[in-house]
This record gives C-alpha cells, sequence and structure tokens, in this order.
C-alpha cells in the first residue's frame, strides 16, 4: 500500500491551526461589540476623572462610570478566559492531559484535602475529647472526697469536728500529685457556717437542695463543685470545691496546649429567664475568662500545625442554679495529642520519637503513593501523545481528502487499535479512489443507458393510426432503463392496420437490442401506406423492386412470422428468443387477422362473451424452421381486443398470491366502455396497488383496440 509521510509533522501542524484560530478569535474578541462598549465606558470614565488631576472633585457620574467599566471589563476578561481555554482544548492532547488530570490528580488532590480536613476536625476533637476526660476524672475525684466525707460524718457524728481534717485525707488520696485548692466547707441543717473557712467562703446558694456534682460558675472563676447531705446525729451540708484557677488549668492543658475557658460565646440551654411584665432577659453575672498560661509547643515539623477546636462544657450558675454551656477554646498540635494517641509505643530511651515511628510510616506510604500517581500522570501523558499523534495523523488526511487527494495514506507508526483505525482509513480512502473511479465508469454507463432510452421511447408508436371504426392505445412500462417488451401498430393502408405485442427474452440492455432488432424487421416485413404510395408512384414497381403480389399486400401475420423467426435464428445468440402476437386488422370486413407466437394468448371482450386468440405456433429464434398457423377473428361494434405481458399478470402481492389473468379479465369487463386511455391507467394502477412497491420486477406492456 502506498504511503505518503506528512512533511511538517502532526504536532506543528495541529499547533500552527490552533494558533490561527487564537489569533482569528482574539481578533473577533477585540471587534466584539462588548470590547467596543468596555473602551467607550472607560473612557468616559477617564474624562470623567480629569478633574483629579487638578486636584479638584470629579464629575458627579464619575463613580457610576467607573462601577459600569469595571464590570464591562469583568465581562470581557470572562470572555476573554473562555476563548482561550476553548482554543486551548482545541487541542485533543491538552483535552486528553486535562482528562487525565480530573481524572487522576484531581481526586488525589481532593482525597489529600478531606484526608487534611478530617485530620484537622479529628485532632481537634480529640483534643476536646482529651479535656473533657479529664474535667469529668476531676469531677468524679471531687465527688468521691464529698461522698466519702458525707457517709464518714453519717457514721461517726463524734468526728463531725474533725470534718476538714478527713476531707483533706480524701483528697490527698484523689489528688495525689497535688493539684491543689481542694476544699471543703460544712454548714448546719439551715445553711450556717461553721467553721472561719466556710464562714469566709459564704453562704451556700439557696438552690442546693440536695446531692450535686459538676462544674460551676461563681463570679471569681469556676470550680468543679460536689455538694451532699450527712444526715447524722446532725444535719449537715457539706460543699467540696476543686477551684480551676491558673495552676489547675495549666496542669490540664500540660499533654494538649492552651486552654481558655470563659463566658465568652455563653450559650443558654435553657432559655434566658424572663419578667412575666417585660420581655428583656435577666441579666447573669459575668465570670472573668480563665486561660492557660503556659505557651504552645514549637512547631516541630512542617506538618505540626496549629489546631483549634472547642468543647462545650455544660455549666451551673451558682448564683441561679440555671445550667448554662460554655465554650473551652483548645490549642494544640499534632505533635502534642500524638503523645497521648500512640502511648502505647513510647518505650525505650527515647518514648517521643517511638511514637512517631507509625506516623512515619504513613507518610512514607503516602510519599509512595504519590510517587506512583506522578508515574501513573507521566505515563499518561505520553499515552496521550501516541493518541493525539494518531488522531492529527487522521486529522491531516481528512484535510487531504476534502481537497480531493484521494492518493493520500496515513504512516502507521504503531501495532495498536489506533493503527488499526489507520489501516482502516487508508483503506477507506482506496476504496473511495476506486468507487470513485466506479462511479464515473457508472455515470457514462447511465448516460448511456439514457441514450438509449431515448432512442427506445422513439421506437414505439406515439401516435395512433387514425382507421375508421378502432380506437387504439398502448402503454409500455420499463423494469429498468431499456424495455424488452415491444408493441407497435402500423397503419398498412386507409382501412387495414397491424398490431405487434412481444415479449423477449432477459431483461436490459441485450433485450432492448433484440427488441430493437424485432421493431426494424417486423416494419420491414410488412407494407405500410407509404410503401403502397411509392409503388403507385413508380406504376406498380420498379427495376430494384417488384411489385407487391397479393399474398404480401395482404402481409400474411403467419408468413411475417416466419420470415422474422428465420432471421433472428441465423442473428442472435442461440439462447435469446421472443414471444410475439401480431395482427392485422380490416376494417371494410371487420376481420383480425393473427397469429400468435408463444405469447399469452390475448382476449377479445365483447357481446358475445370472451375469445382467446391462441393460434400460431411457438416462439419466434429458437428454432430455424419453424411453421405459424394465421387464424381469422370476426369483430363487431364494442369489441374490445385487450394483449398484455407477463408482466401484468405475474406481480405477487406481500403473500406471494400473484395478479392474474382473471383479475385482469375482471378489471377489462368492468371498465371496458370507458375511454381506452382511461383503461389502461385503471389497468396499471390495480397492478401497482396489488405489489405494494414501486419496484417492478418485469416489464409491463398493455395494448388496447376497440372496435366502434
Amino acid at each position: 500500500m502506498p504511503t505518503t509521510e506528512n512533511q511538517t509533522g502532526p504536532p506543528q501542524a495541529t499547533a500552527a491551526h490552533a494558533r490561527a484560530r487564537t489569533a482569528r478569535l482574539l481578533v473577533q474578541l477585540r471587534s466584539s461589540a462588548l470590547a467596543k462598549v468596555t473602551l467607550g465606558i472607560g473612557a468616559v470614565w477617564l474624562v470623567a476623572a480629569l478633574p483629579l488631576l487638578l486636584g479638584r472633585p470629579p464629575w458627579p457620574w464619575f463613580g457610576l462610570f467607573r462601577v459600569a467599566f469595571t464590570v464591562s471589563l469583568f465581562l470581557l476578561l470572562v470572555r476573554l478566559v473562555h476563548l482561550l481555554a476553548t482554543e486551548t482544548l482545541w487541542l485533543l492532547r491538552n483535552r486528553l492531559i486535562l482528562a487525565y488530570v480530573f481524572m487522576g490528580v484531581v481526586p488525589v488532590l481532593l482525597i489529600a484535602g478531606m484526608l487534611a480536613i478530617g485530620g484537622y476536625m479529628f485532632y481537634g476533637q480529640y483534643a476536646a475529647f482529651l479535656l473533657v476526660s479529664e474535667l469529668n476524672d476531676h469531677t468524679k475525684n471531687v465527688g468521691a472526697v464529698n461522698t466519702l466525707t458525707v457517709r464518714e460524718l453519717e457514721q461517726h457524728p463524734n468526728r463531725a469536728s474533725d470534718g476538714p481534717g478527713l476531707s483533706n485525707y480524701y483528697a490527698s488520696y484523689y489528688f495525689p500529685r497535688g493539684y491543689g485548692g481542694v476544699h471543703t466547707y460544712f454548714y448546719d441543717g439551715h445553711g450556717v457556717a461553721e467553721n472561719p473557712a466556710s464562714r469566709r467562703f459564704g453562704r451556700l446558694s439557696s438552690w442546693l437542695a440536695g446531692d450535686f456534682l459538676g462544674l460551676i460558675a461563681r463570679p471569681n472563676g469556676y470550680s468543679i463543685a460536689g455538694f451532699g447531705i450527712s444526715h447524722g446525729a446532725k444535719t449537715e451540708r457539706i460543699l467540696t470545691l476543686y477551684p480551676l484557677g491558673a495552676h489547675n488549668l495549666d496542669t490540664l492543658a500540660a499533654p494538649l496546649g492552651q486552654i481558655s475557658l470563659g463566658w465568652s460565646g455563653f450559650v443558654n440551654l435553657e432559655g434566658a429567664a424572663t419578667d412575666a411584665a417585660t420581655t428583656a432577659p435577666t441579666p447573669t453575672p459575668q465570670a472573668p475568662l480563665l486561660a492557660s498560661t503556659q505557651p504552645l509547643r514549637p512547631q516541630g515539623s512542617l506538618f505540626d500545625i496549629r489546631i483549634t477546636s472547642w468543647a462545650f462544657i455544660p455549666v451551673t450558675d451558682w448564683e441561679t442554679g440555671k445550667q448554662r454551656t460554655v465554650i473551652a477554646t483548645i490549642t494544640t498540635r499534632p505533635s502534642l495529642l500524638n503523645d497521648k494517641l500512640f502511648a502505647s509505643f513510647q518505650s525505650g530511651p527515647n518514648p517521643s520519637l517511638a511514637a512517631r515511628w507509625p506516623l512515619l510510616l504513613l507518610g512514607l506510604i503516602g510519599v509512595g503513593f504519590l510517587i506512583i500517581e506522578f508515574f501513573s500522570l507521566v505515563a499518561g501523558i505520553r499515552l496521550t501523545r501516541t493518541i493525539t499523534g494518531a488522531v492529527n495523523d487522521l486529522y491531516v488526511g481528512t484535510e487531504h481528502i476534502n481537497r480531493g487527494e484521494f492518493e493520500h495514506r496515513i504512516p502507521v507508526r504503531t501495532r495498536d487499535q489506533l493503527a488499526a483505525l489507520e489501516i482502516s482509513f487508508n483503506n477507506m480512502t482506496a476504496s473511495i479512489q476506486r468507487l470513485l473511479e466506479e462511479q464515473r465508469q457508472k455515470q457514462r454507463l447511465e448516460s448511456e443507458l439514457s441514450i438509449a432510452h431515448e432512442v427506445q421511447t422513439q421506437l414505439f408508436p406515439r401516435i395512433p393510426p387514425v382507421v375508421a371504426g378502432l380506437e387504439i392505445q398502448g402503454r409500455c412500462l420499463p423494469a429498468r432503463v431499456v424495455s424488452g417488451d415491444y408493441y407497435d401498430f402500423l397503419q398498412l393502408s386507409p382501412t387495414r392496420v397491424s398490431l405487434a405485442l412481444g415479449d423477449i427474452s432477459g431483461k436490459g440492455i441485450s433485450a432492448a437490442l433484440l427488441m430493437a432488432t424485432i421493431v426494424s424487421a417486423v416494419r420491414a416485413y410488412q407494407p405500410s401506406a407509404a410503401d403502397r404510395v411509392v409503388g403507385v408512384a413508380a406504376g406498380q414497381g420498379t427495376a430494384s423492386r417488384p411489385a407487391a403480389s397479393p399474398a404480401e399486400d395482404e402481409a400474411d401475420p403467419a408468413r411475417l412470422l416466419e420470415r422474422l423467426n428465420r432471421q433472428l435464428f441465423h442473428s442472435t445468440p442461440p439462447e435469446k428468443y421472443a414471444t410475439l402476437f401480431y395482427a392485422v386488422y380490416d376494417a371494410e370486413r371487420r376481420e383480425l387477422r393473427y397469429t400468435n407466437a408463444g405469447h399469452l394468448p390475448p382476449v377479445v371482450i365483447g357481446a358475445k362473451g370472451r375469445r382467446r386468440l391462441d393460434r400460431g405456433g411457438m416462439v419466434v429464434g429458437l428454432f430455424e424452421n419453424v411453421a405459424f398457423e394465421a387464424a381469422v377473428v370476426a369483430l363487431e361494434p364494442g369489441d374490445l381486443l385487450a394483449a398484455w405481458s407477463d408482466g401484468i399478470t405475474e406481480p405477487e402481492n406481500e403473500y406471494g398470491v400473484e395478479f392474474g389473468e382473471p383479475r385482469l379479465m375482471q378489471m377489462l369487463e368492468a371498465n371496458r366502455e370507458r375511454p381506452l386511455g382511461e383503461i389502461v391507467a385503471a389497468v396499471l394502477e390495480g397492478v401497482h396497488d396489488w405489489s405494494g412497491t414501486d419496484e417492478q420486477a418485469d416489464d409491463i406492456t398493455l395494448l388496447l383496440a376497440r372496435v366502434t
């Protein structure tokens, strides 16, 4: 297969095409209405700004035009970006690379972003969980100190004077590291302080009617409080407090980072109490903002970022007893939380490093994934170049085909499906080149057939002969361009006319040529009225042509078919033959002399019924010496002679049933009083409706003659 290499190369051709398109569209953008409007608004805005150069205020409509110019400039930039993106993506290579980015890189970035956000939220919530857990542990410890003190005084009322000592004893057990500041206050059953420390603390809140354990907010700060009532020899109310001062908060924040706790962002869970007469909320005492004092650990690595999270902690107002929620802000780093998260790995001489190795392993796995993703992207781009190279070769090939250069062939560089596509394209161009040549030959043949059709049309009689007392009408519809059917009528004298209808074996050109031979022979063998005029003018004969005998003057059909049979036998191939019905009608005698050479028997339909014209012999042209028999039929006014070819009776409908001769007879009898042209049209329409298709299987010919 010949090949033609592309001298410029696929990438250069495509890039040049893209650059030309980009330059053309930029020129189009520059001449667009949007660019002109933007330029006009910008010019008016600059004119409105001229007073500013002179130190004067701008004109009143300066601001309006500045906004309009900004908007139009933004729209122009959007249009420019859209055009550049469109032209960039015109290249299939760029489009595929972008597809690889969307399919490979973007999901990785989204997953990485999701993991980063998830990690940030995890570390934040983990820090909040640790803070809440520590507060819950301290709250339980405070409750345990208070509960043990209450039970001890209930069981040993005589130790009531030693209540502070008992409380300190239990506090030292639950707070062994000296979290400091655990105090217990004692009140009698009426809420009166029993010792100096209790009196310094102040009275109990009125809402403390039963056991209580939780975080409370007082005007001077936050504390973890446990309250219980001892029902021993005497009723005593016992309050245990663990104040969250700066020192204790630093102790809580040590494993986390920095913690701040305050009324800022206070959320009222129960709704603010309101007075019945007004909708204004009852003012709430404000507690000072409490924050740890230790600085945050320095950043240990690039990923050891600052993380801020919040924990919502329920707090009871000491004055009113209403429960609200306070926001605790935690500022931490992943390295601080990893020490807690991977505490089980902290062994050996360097526990901090031991706790990091799971993260290092996870990081190495992530780096491995990134390397694989990078090589995948590079491989995808290389595959893209092979695809776009093949597509560009196809594009260049289509450009050659568009210019009519069907000899161009695409170079095949690979052995994949794209190479198969390129080979198919080359085969297609070769097929198109071959089909175009065949089309040119077909056009020449169709032109010759058209000429043959015109010539054959001239062979059929166009004007019926004028014979007193006889109407003649004929019609032939070829199945192809030319027909193998034949019909003719020729006026022999003012009162005599010949009728002929035949069907040549085969179809197409060969049948049409044989039909032309038969037409010429029949017309040559029968003496026409013009021949008789010439003979009379010559004195009934000339030296070169003797005068016609009476038998020849009668144009005997049997003798004519015998002569025609001998001529066709000697001048045509052995397989060629024809069926032919030939008759001569004498208007003076109203007689029809005929002979039928193997053709479908014509029918005379009249008042006496149907008469078949089946006398004659076998087909003409198949054997040399064949005798034909002539017969004479007397006709009466109103008789209708019908002769037809098998193209009328043999068409089948969708069920495989032929139109048939009985159906033809019914149509002829039903319409025999109508003009002959209408009868022919009705029969042809009936045959067409019966077959249900515009495509004819055979030539259709019908010849009608009626005695008037």
